[in-house]
């Protein structure tokens, strides 16, 4: 039924000009559970990173990766309840990434609802059972943040008291980002996902 609804989608892909050859205009690069990834979202997804002013991802693979694990995200978060987005969350999102090059086109704002929903579905599945005690923010002190300030030559390097709630923070986001990616792996596992070439 795949390989049949893939090869029903090519035929889509091809037109067939006046001498007879075939143009792609579009070209399927993956296949997550059904879902078609193609070079246009591939690169709309580009420009949607370079007008949030987000880390670009110049590896195609990467990309096409990151897209699938977005895709399989989504469908987690479709149907829980709590981490519906506002078009003020949109704006005020929109208002703290982009600069001003006129008013942003739909695709991107629905790709800003969609990372707003992913966080806060983060929070809720995984944010509420994650928490830094005090000897997990000094260890992070003590192996991280010191020797990081001495690398950067930061003198004098702040006391753990000035710094704790930040280093806390980046604690439970470290812990975080380790339990969304055991999560992803798992979710990858039980997918059905065809890459092509």
């Amino acid at each position: 039924m795949k390989r049949s609804l893939y090869f029903s989608f090519l035929l889509l892909l091809f037109w067939f000009g006046r001498n007879g050859q075939a143009e792609v205009i579009d070209k399927i690069l993956a296949v997550a559970d059904g879902h078609i990834i193609t070079a246009s979202d591939m690169r709309q997804e580009r420009d949607i990173l370079m007008r949030l002013n987000e880390k670009p991802v110049d590896d195609d693979k990467a990309l096409v990766q990151q897209l699938i694990d977005n895709y399989l995200i989504e469908t987690q978060v479709a149907d829980f309840p709590g981490v519906d987005v506002t078009d003020a969350d949109i704006d005020a999102d929109l208002q703290k990434s982009i600069a001003r090059e006129g008013p942003p086109s739909q695709a991107l704002r629905e790709a800003v609802r969609r990372r707003i929903r992913m966080r806060r579905y983060f929070d809720v599945r995984f944010g509420q059972f994650i928490h830094a005690s005090d000897e997990d923010v000094a260890k992070y002190y003590n192996d991280v943040f010191v020797p990081e300030a001495k690398k950067r030559g930061l003198n004098p390097v702040p006391p753990l008291e000035e710094v704790s709630d930040m280093i806390r923070n980046n604690v439970i986001q470290e812990s975080m980002n380790h339990e969304i990616t055991i999560w992803l792996e798992a979710m990858r596992r039980r997918s059905n996902i065809e890459l092509f070439e």
